[in-house]
């Protein structure tokens, strides 16, 4: 039965889509049949619910949504058949979806021509006696049972037919379903490791993190390939598979939605390596500059350490210069959750700044491509030169947010020794966070950032005309 949903608000307003299947799913992710966009309808799920035709009557089903599956206002558990003109929404606030012809039609009525009076009424039959009429009865009754029976079996015949047919439907929209992933998955791939082929001078740590996921994912991809033609494919496997493709998708929009060239051509020579001598012990770091008067953001455990002491001595290089310049620590965030620290260069100057420092991070949502600029691996990395007579080049990483907190952001990228205090670009080449660390178990692909709001505070009148 054809179901058709007209979309009411949400960044699809307006528009109509028909189905003509026993299943719709509906989500953000990129095989949904009814999908929303997956960066402005946040209220909506990756899966959120399906549609479902059960015999010609449409029901609606969360599939276990964040924010809930609401029919006319109210919030369904488990199944709810719908009527026509029923309004669906995903999540409370989310987009809301009018269902259209659906429901059970009124039963057909049936009319029998009226009959003219007869001009002579038929003569009565005969009285039966007693015996007579019971027996009649019975005949009657068992002729009726009989029917019953024959009728009770008849349906049962058809309604295992329609049960076994509707089986076959499903069964074969879920191979479809299956079929059509790992097609989308052969072709997903086969794009990202085509990406992988291209040279990324200095990203020689994010190239192997994308290519050990690359490999995973396509080890994934044959073990369910084998599990189809075996016939032991399940349904929850090609969705955990799917799950797995849409975290490497996310990293492969990363690098096709972002002009990381052209954020790093305007930001690039603004980050310096920072260099902190603690009692003979150094670590290295990170820092952008935010005046032209030599004053830089950096990460406060670069430049203090753990007892609270700070650096007996720092000093910084520019990008792509060769000088080692004195700086001085001005301030630390005394936020435990802000890892913030502002330094002074000592060497009048005019030095260069980021491209500007968000606010708010408001391009920085989940699942937005971002681009970090900095020096994970320090010195170790490629440079020009040995030890501290280099020439310093930075190395530029894509990846995308995969969560936002009010004290974090959360990135799928690469981060390494080197990396604290790197900024955080967003698509527009602003800074909307500050990289201070990552999961140990991520071996540096789970990396976290404080975000631009929190910096844009602790910044205040520091951050002069570079605030956007």
């Amino acid at each position: 039965m054809t179901l058709e949903l007209r979309v009411l608000s949400g960044s699809r307003a307006g528009a109509r889509e028909t189905f003509d299947k026993p299943i719709v799913a509906v989500g953000r992710h990129a095989m949904s049949d009814l999908r929303f966009d997956p960066q402005a309808d946040l209220d909506v799920s990756t899966r959120h619910a399906e549609f479902r035709d059960a015999g010609g009557i449409w029901t609606i089903a969360d599939q276990s949504s964040t924010n809930g599956t609401f029919v006319n206002g109210e919030r369904i558990t488990g199944e709810r058949r719908l009527d026509d003109g029923d309004v669906v929404s995903f999540g409370a606030n989310g987009p809301r979806v009018e269902v259209r012809g659906v429901g059970t039609a009124a039963p057909a009525t049936s009319f029998q021509p009226e009959m003219e009076p007869s001009a002579s009424a038929p003569s009565a039959k005969p009285r039966m006696d007693t015996s007579a009429r019971v027996a009649v009865a019975v005949k009657e009754q068992t002729k009726s049972m009989r029917r019953g029976f024959m009728l009770g079996g008849g349906a049962l015949i058809a309604a295992g037919a329609v049960a076994f047919f509707f089986w076959q439907r499903a069964a074969s929209a879920r191979e479809s379903e299956m079929a059509a992933i790992i097609a989308h998955s052969e072709s997903m791939l086969a794009a990202l490791e085509k990406k992988m082929d291209a040279p990324r001078p200095g990203d020689t740590a994010y190239t192997a993190a994308l290519k050990d996921t690359l490999a995973a994912r396509k080890r994934d991809l044959d073990a369910v390939r084998g599990q189809i033609a075996a016939g032991t494919a399940t349904k929850g496997a090609v969705s955990e598979l799917s799950k797995k493709l849409e975290r490497t998708a996310e990293m492969q929009r990363a690098l096709g939605q972002m002009d990381v060239t052209r954020v790093v051509e305007a930001n690039d020579a603004a980050v310096a390596m920072v260099a902190s001598d603690f009692d003979g012990k150094v670590i290295a770091g990170t820092a952008f500059g935010i005046t032209r008067g030599g004053m830089l953001v950096t990460n406060r455990h670069g430049v203090r350490g753990e007892s609270g002491k700070p650096a007996g001595k720092v000093v910084v290089i520019f990008a792509n210069t060769k000088e080692w310049l004195p700086a001085r620590i001005v301030r630390v965030s005394e936020n435990e959750d802000d890892d913030l620290a502002l330094i002074q260069i000592e060497v009048a100057g005019n030095y260069p700044v980021v491209s500007g420092v968000s606010r708010t991070g408001g391009l920085a949502r989940v699942g937005a491509p971002v681009a970090s600029i900095g020096y994970p691996g320090a010195t170790d990395t490629p440079m020009e030169g040995t030890g501290m007579n280099i020439t310093a080049r930075t190395t530029s990483t894509p990846g995308t947010v995969s969560k936002r907190l009010d004290n974090v952001i959360q990135i799928d990228s690469y981060a390494g020794h080197g990396s604290s205090g790197s900024p955080l670009f967003d698509s527009a080449g602003n800074v909307v966070g500050v990289i201070y660390g990552g999961a140990r178990e991520s071996g540096g692909r789970i990396v976290y950032a404080v975000p631009a709001q929190r910096l844009a505070a602790f910044l205040g009148a520091d951050g002069g005309s570079i605030l956007r």
